[in-house]
């Protein structure tokens, strides 16, 4: 198969191309149709001067309410594909957990049937008569599932231990940074959550984390994306260890870098997300380290609940956003095209950088990747009818509407 007359991009390039697919794998990328080779012997797909661009991967989904069952990844992966996502990393601590060969056997038999590929991450320490253990995370990882994902404020030494294993395995650390006992409210803290009076959630209950890991992993041969950073001071805090040969990367979501916490106003459970939406100063401060090259990876923080969750007084409200859907045309319409951020560096943010970290042979237009791309109309409209979304009534620029994976090219109505 080859697509014709697009305007192709990846972390690299922005450019006008043609490509050649063979038995999922790209074979050949040329300027012009003309200088293909063997045209006549494929089937070609005229892009019409549209974007073609290789897929999403997100590091940080969940399923809805977070219970893992064959309907409930069924439709995360129709919305994924909806938004542009080829790979999504499913965190681990659902219902069930996946901390067994057996729960990652589930994903790999639903996966099969998916348009999206959804990658099992683990879930590394489990209960026993209330004391943490380790689990076998050489034999999930074995059986297929990559990353290994902690939250920051657990045992030292357990942590420790999992990043042996990590090492051993050269597969990343997936670490959600937050002290728990500094994160029992439900809003950032500061005059909007005073004038509400909801209970907040400290600045310090992210820093003081990402601190901690940060000088637990320094020398410890291992690699470590910090999930979901909400805060410039957590940012700086990795940038330094970094220029210390700390493997890090950071990962920030869309929504913190296009909301503040002002959509929380009058109890608007919408934008009731962990970690809570910034101010505006910080939020600023999260934009300016997004053009200095300081953020590495971002996320749609996708984690839908059912809206009788999310419809109740704000201090019972769910936590979580789904937003997966129209993951490429936020990204697009909200913060790369207002801020004059070029295309290239969003390939680079949700595809090249994720590829890399996961150890993906994708996420990138190059002779010999796997064929796992989407192709935009810059020019359609994304609108969201979701009322608990923050962002509905809004008809987002560009729109998906095609999708190639796995041999398959899905179109998008």
């Amino acid at each position: 198969m080859i697509f014709a007359n697009a305007m192709g991009c990846d972390h690299k390039r922005y450019q006008k191309m043609c490509l050649k697919v063979q038995d999922g794998v790209i074979t050949q990328i040329t300027d012009e149709l003309a200088q293909m080779s063997d045209v006549e012997a494929h089937q070609i797909i005229d892009v019409d001067s549209k974007l073609l661009m290789p897929s999403f991967i997100d590091c940080n989904v969940y399923p809805k309410g977070r219970t893992l069952s064959r309907k409930t990844l069924t439709s995360l992966s129709q919305k994924a594909l909806r938004g542009g996502y080829g790979t999504l990393l499913l965190l681990p601590d659902t219902t069930p957990v996946i901390d067994s060969e057996a729960i990652v056997e589930l994903i790999k038999s639903v996966d099969k049937d998916l348009e999206v590929h959804i990658l099992p991450c683990i879930k590394p320490i489990f209960s026993n008569e209330g004391k943490p253990k380790l689990t076998d995370v050489s034999k999930l990882y074995t059986n297929g599932a990559r990353g290994i994902y902690f939250q920051s404020d657990i045992e030292g030494n357990l942590i420790l231990r999992i990043a042996q294993y990590a090492k051993m395995l050269k597969t990343p650390l997936i670490c959600f940074a937050q002290d728990s006992s500094l994160a029992q409210g439900v809003i950032n803290e500061g005059a909007l959550a005073a004038k509400l009076g909801l209970p907040t959630i400290s600045h310090k209950s992210q820093s003081i984390e990402v601190a901690k890991i940060c000088e637990m992993l320094l020398a410890q041969e291992v690699e470590v994306l910090f999930s979901a950073i909400g805060l410039p001071r957590c940012i700086e805090i990795i940038q330094s260890y970094k220029n210390q040969g700390l493997r890090a990367h950071t990962e920030v979501s869309l929504h913190h870098l296009i909301l503040s916490e002002q959509v929380c106003d009058d109890y608007n459970t919408a934008g009731k997300l962990n970690p809570p939406l910034p101010s505006q100063s910080a939020r600023q401060g999260l934009l300016e380290a997004l053009g200095n090259g300081a953020i590495d990876v971002l996320t749609s923080l996708q984690c839908a609940d059912f809206n009788s969750q999310k419809d109740q007084v704000f201090e019972l409200a769910s936590f979580g956003i789904d937003s997966i859907a129209y993951g490429f045309a936020l990204a697009y319409d909200r913060l790369f095209k207002p801020h004059n951020l070029s295309l290239s560096l969003l390939s680079k943010l949700c595809s090249h950088n994720p590829a890399q970290i996961l150890g993906l042979d994708s996420g990138a237009l190059e002779v010999g990747k796997k064929a796992d791309f989407m192709v935009v109309d810059l020019a359609g409209r994304t609108p969201i009818t979701d009322s608990f979304s923050p962002y509905c009534g809004a008809e987002l620029e560009s729109k998906v509407v095609m999708m190639y994976r796995d041999s398959q090219l899905y179109e998008i109505d």
